[in-house]
């Protein structure tokens, strides 16, 4: 039989200490327990009507990762759990940030996180050699995933720490303001090349200048054969993952050329990016200490030399599309707001009274609007759409009782488009985030979610997104630098930017924006 809950404190809001306001104790509420209906009572479909469903002539054939969800919530509401079948467990989906705040409050120390499971099968199994036994933050679970992340956190996740490459990170952004005047028809303010793909382009560059202190050029000279290489192989990895870890697969009992095909394309990731790692370490040993900066490698490296080799490689991994489709994102939101972008440029003037004018760490900690344009486009198109955990112990979720050890997806995406968490959620409105709106003559009533469990772009707890320093710190950098310099519009007036839904969100098609020069 399954152990009552715990006792449990009301939701908070932002307003008070979450950490008061969220201990939790050992008091049984027997009465919650008692009245909760059993786990097998959770609405769902079933594994065979699942796999009918993505079948030639099924509703979910073809389906992406969104419509998927957004299919069987409109079929089993805002609780239902995906039965496991073909080796995989069972996987709760809840709608219900109450049922976020349990799941997070009482994950422990090692949070566990259902992974992708074709990734750790690669490292452990079909190419174990490469990757030492170590599977990386993504792979490992528990003490192990614990002993990556302490030694990582310092290097990643301290401002200060990160905030050490930002000049190098505005030179890499400058050189993509600049080479985009190149590529403009002045005419038109169209480019004439493709912008998602310079953006990659430039997301990758930032990553290996951060992970290897390595400069490939990508952006001023001749694009580098193995980083195009990874960018087409990465958007083919991140659909053929979905294909084996999200929908119904039985790769587990059975390896289909599909899956075939999926372990070939790590095979072709894993070669790349060791030959970066591998030239960066041959660098480091040859030069010892001399190098002014020391990269995150290296920096790991006199920690553990096989993290240090699967973190660069983790971090080359998921540098190339996350940051980059984040940024087009907000670029987007911007281009279809023109008013707040006017209101971002007046900030951005005061900080860089000229295009080349110098950013710092002085003047770089003063961009409140600009963070909070960053925040808004992540609210409505967040590149992940939901956070993963195995719960912590026997718990009570939406009223139905789910033992410790169960899979859960908590689904953010739809909750920060909704009118009741975010008062006029289909409005872009960065002063949602902002103490005091700024640039404004009529403040905006409260718009910001009263619930710290919805908003929840780069996870929750110790198993915040690594990333998350860099990213923010990359972004901001080169918006800055794209905003002060052009005027940005999305031209086609009939149609939004499309999004592509896998692993994560990410553009794609044409790319309809018009740079136009301000003074």
């Amino acid at each position: 039989r399954l152990a009552p809950v715990a006792h449990w404190r009301p939701l908070t809001t932002r307003s008070a200490s979450l950490e008061q306001q969220h201990q939790l104790t050992e008091k049984t509420n027997e009465e919650e327990w008692a009245n909760a209906k059993e786990y097998k009572e959770i609405p769902g479909p079933s594994s065979i009507g699942l796999m009918m469903d993505f079948m030639p002539g099924g509703k979910l054939y073809g389906a992406n990762f969104l419509k998927m969800y957004n299919t069987l919530r409109e079929r089993h509401g805002d609780i239902f759990v995906i039965s496991g079948s073909f080796g995989r467990s069972d996987l709760i989906c809840t709608y219900n940030p109450i049922d976020f705040e349990k799941v997070f409050r009482t994950e422990g120390v090692w949070p566990i996180r259902k992974g992708i499971e074709s990734i750790r099968y690669y490292r452990e199994i079909q190419n174990p050699d490469a990757y030492g036994g170590v599977w990386g933050l993504v792979g490992e679970q528990g003490e192990r995933w614990f002993n990556i992340r302490q030694k990582v956190n310092p290097i990643m996740m301290k401002v200060q720490n990160i905030r050490e490459v930002l000049p190098e990170i505005d030179i890499i952004s400058t050189e993509l303001v600049d080479k985009i005047a190149s590529i403009r028809d002045t005419e038109t303010g169209l480019l004439t090349t493709d912008l998602l793909t310079e953006l990659r382009m430039w997301s990758f560059e930032s990553i290996c200048y951060v992970t290897l202190n390595s400069r490939l050029h990508l952006i001023t000279g001749k694009a580098d054969a193995d980083a195009l290489r990874m960018s087409d192989a990465m958007s083919e990895f991140m659909q053929y993952t979905f294909d084996h870890d999200i929908a119904p697969s039985i790769w587990r009992y059975y390896h289909t050329p599909s899956f075939k095909r999926l372990m070939r394309l790590h095979e072709e990731l894993t070669e790349i990016t060791r030959k970066f790692v591998d030239t960066a370490l041959q660098r480091i040993e040859a030069e010892g200490n001399k190098e002014a900066r020391k990269s995150v490698f290296e920096k790991l490296l006199g920690l553990d030399r096989n993290i240090a080799v699967v973190m660069a490689i983790d971090m080359l991994f998921g540098g190339l599309d996350t940051t980059s489709s984040t940024a087009l994102t907000a670029l987007y939101f911007l281009a279809k707001n023109p008013d707040k972008q006017d209101i971002l440029r007046e900030e951005l003037r005061t900080l860089l009274p000229e295009h080349k004018s110098p950013l710092n760490a002085q003047n770089f900690n003063n961009l409140p609007y600009l963070r909070a344009c960053i925040k808004e486009s992540m609210r409505i198109m967040p590149i992940v759409s939901g956070t993963m955990r195995q719960t912590g112990r026997d718990l009570v979720l939406s009223g139905y009782k789910v033992p410790k050890g169960t899979a859960v997806h908590m689904r953010n995406m739809e909750l920060c488009n909704s009118e009741m968490f975010f008062p006029r959620c289909n409005e872009y409105l960065p002063e949602r985030w902002l103490k005091t709106p700024k640039n404004v003559s009529n403040p905006v009533e409260e718009v910001k979610s009263q619930n710290p469990f919805v908003y929840l772009p780069f996870g929750f707890g110790p198993r915040t997104c690594i990333g998350k320093r860099l990213a923010d710190l990359e972004m901001e950098v080169l918006l800055a630098r794209l905003l002060r310099k052009y005027k940005i519009s999305w031209t086609d007036e009939q149609n939004e930017m499309q999004y592509k839904s896998n692993l994560i969100l990410t553009p794609y098609g044409e790319m309809k924006f018009k740079f136009e020069e301000v003074q």
